[in-house]
């Protein structure tokens, strides 16, 4: 006969009674000695922090002394709120020499106008021009000419200066180009914005510039109609939503009228916003044909 087989109750049993003994010496093993053992399989997987030991608050102390009374203080509601974009500005330049001025000083250097007066086709705004047409030194030469105008308010506020170059190869186109690179720097001096210097080095090499800058749009370049000819444009530029916003938020086309005679500016701030003394015209330039 076979042996019986010994029952499947008796291995569990057995397998129960090794894992508790197993455990007991694993508990032993990890607990003694403070747990030291079991701290320093804490702090390997980075769980010291089961065993951290609760900080004792104390007990708050009571200050002595006279209770003040409450001030109350009134905060803005829009302190609370987050930044509206819609209100948002940004540094703008405006054209601050004045008309009358920019005609004489363009006068003296040879650019004749007769002066700021208003405009023929517009009471509203003023203006003063000039062409100049220099003579072919035979009957084959081309045309050359140097147009200046400039556009404004009756009050003297310049809003563009546009001046068209028609500059053939030759001794009157080089002439004129000197008197437009002359101008070009008498402007450019007179507003002290001398990051537009480099269009007068392109009106002087006769090549392609545009820039702007806080809300000024200058621009040389060749015309496309006319041959051998070239545009300046100096104006305002208003295609950013700032300069738009800064702008019309500092327009005096709302402001109340003045007293005659009475400045828009505080006397601390007019010395300030005053333009730098003209340099004296420069001579020596050839002469060229009356208008």
């Amino acid at each position: 006969m076979k042996p019986a087989r010994p029952k499947r109750s008796s291995h569990l049993l057995f397998g129960v009674l090794v894992v508790v003994i197993l455990s007991a010496i694993a508990a032993t093993f990890l607990l003694a000695n403070d747990m030291h053992h079991l701290r320093s399989l804490a702090r390997r997987y980075g769980l010291e922090r089961l065993f951290a030991e609760p900080s004792g608050t104390d007990a708050p102390v009571a200050l002595k002394g006279r209770r003040l009374e409450p001030v109350p203080v009134d905060v803005p509601r829009y302190f609370f709120t987050d930044f509206i974009e819609p209100s948002a500005g940004t540094f703008v330049r405006d054209i601050r020499l004045k008309g009358p001025t920019l005609c004489s000083e363009l006068s003296r250097a040879g650019l004749k106008n007769p002066g700021w007066q208003p405009s023929e086709y517009d009471r509203r705004t003023s203006e003063c021009l000039s062409e100049t047409r220099f003579a072919a030194p035979d009957a084959n030469g081309g045309e050359t000419s140097l147009f200046f105008i400039a556009k404004g308010t009756p009050e003297g506020e310049v809003r563009s200066i546009r001046m068209k170059l028609v500059a053939p190869a030759g001794m009157p186109g080089e002439t004129a180009q000197a008197w437009l690179v002359e101008a070009l720097s008498e402007i450019i001096d007179r507003t002290t914005w001398r990051d537009f210097a480099p269009a007068v080095d392109a009106a002087r090499k006769l090549t392609d510039y545009s820039a702007i800058r806080f809300g000024i749009s200058v621009e040389f370049s060749r015309d496309f109609v006319i041959t051998n000819g070239y545009n300046f444009i100096l104006a305002p530029d208003g295609r950013s939503p700032l300069v738009r916003r800064t702008r019309a938020y500092f327009s005096p086309d709302g402001w109340l009228p003045l007293k005659p005679g009475e400045p828009r500016l505080p006397a601390a701030a007019i010395r300030h916003w005053q333009m730098p003394a003209a340099s004296p015209a420069k001579t020596g330039r050839p002469a060229a044909s009356p208008p």
